[in-house]
């Protein structure tokens, strides 16, 4: 199984199921790119559309990253603002 998240198997039925992650534990996601930011928001949608997580917390999550698209964002300009001055 490829999948990192630990499972439980239903004794009755066989169904396995995942388990949440262990509350506490760190998660990881590369968020240096504003395609990074797009992919874990999609991924945040998907997982809450899916019942995955409370839709509540899915947005307070895409609210966090649509602060880190902005810090981005505002990188990236600063970087293409001394670009431009430099070459003046």
């Amino acid at each position: 199984m490829a999948n990192k998240c630990p499972a439980e198997i239903d004794g009755r039925t066989g169904e396995v199921s995942d388990l949440p992650p262990v509350k506490g534990t760190r998660y990881r996601a590369k968020l240096d790119t504003m395609q990074d930011v797009k992919r874990e928001m999609a991924k945040v949608y998907r997982e809450a559309r899916s019942g995955v997580v409370e839709v509540q917390d899915g947005t307070k999550l895409v609210w966090m990253l649509q602060a880190v698209a902005k810090v981005i964002e505002g990188s990236d300009l600063e970087k293409r603002i001394e670009l431009l001055e430099g070459k003046k």
